[in-house]
């Protein structure tokens, strides 16, 4: 989709640059677009760890779009020369395009409508489905940093799916990285698409692994606190405020002298 987009800005762009043809600057466009969002889509769960890490989830997630457009208007008019406004309006357009075309056919609902439309029914959900057969038999034999590179290369090719962040997070916690495991879960919560039930289980992950693994449950403090934001009326909702209450609680007693620090 990027490599279509910027197929369409060379052919409108060439003119009011004045050099080189319209093919010519097709293919620039074209690359262009594709190294530019491959760089982005990348750099998305690296922005995603360091906001959860600072509490700005939504903050820094509504300032690396405005930034993507921002860099694709830099790139239409200092780098390529485009005229300013149909630059700008161009990359905004195509940056709306480009998201909602990415969420419908890739995560969305997409292959449910075409198969209805073609009369083929529900049986296909969209994206692919996730096959790790290879990974777990890895697992199995001990090799775990095979399995690791398997889950990590799915992450970075379908980031919305979330099962390849738990397994990881998985491997992590086996080999007593369990900070690492916790980064794993909090970067999963921030970009895969989990259902209600899969999001419960990655907060209690965090929970699990803050208190019986790291002894200090107040590490899982800001990941309740999101998870209750986010599902109100949730199964586990009371479980997760009774948890948070605890950690407040326990707080409250170690600021008042009245209870031991975490270990």
């Amino acid at each position: 989709m990027s490599s279509l987009g910027g197929i369409v800005w060379g052919v409108f762009a060439a003119p009011g640059i004045g050099n080189g043809s319209p093919l010519f600057w097709s293919v620039v466009g074209a690359a262009g677009f594709g190294i530019f969002f491959y760089l982005e889509q990348m750099l998305l769960p690296v922005v995603t760890t360091l906001a959860d890490r600072i509490g700005l989830g939504a903050v820094a997630a509504l300032a690396w779009e405005v930034g993507v457009v921002g860099g694709l208007i830099f790139l239409f008019t200092s780098v390529l020369g485009a005229p300013v406004v149909p630059a700008v309006t161009l990359a905004i357009g195509f940056g709306v395009l480009y998201s909602l075309g990415a969420e419908y056919l890739v995560f969305g609902s997409a292959g449910d409508h075409i198969a209805n439309l073609l009369g083929v029914g529900r049986g296909w959900s969209g994206a692919k489905k996730s096959d790790f057969s290879y990974a777990e038999a890895l697992e199995i034999r001990g090799d775990f940093e095979g399995a690791a590179k398997i889950y990590k290369d799915a992450i970075w090719k379908r980031k919305r799916d979330p099962l390849p962040y738990l397994r990881l997070a998985r491997i992590r916690t086996r080999a007593g990285l369990h900070q690492e495991a916790i980064d794993i879960l909090r970067q999963a919560l921030g970009v895969a698409r989990f259902s209600a039930q899969g999001e419960a289980l990655a907060v209690r992950e965090i929970h699990e692994i803050s208190s019986n693994r790291l002894g200090d449950p107040s590490r899982a403090a800001p990941d309740l606190a999101r998870y209750l934001e986010r599902q109100p009326e949730a199964i586990n909702e009371e479980w997760a405020r009774r948890e948070l209450d605890d950690i407040k609680i326990r707080i409250r007693q170690i600021d008042d002298g009245g209870g031991a620090e975490p270990r």
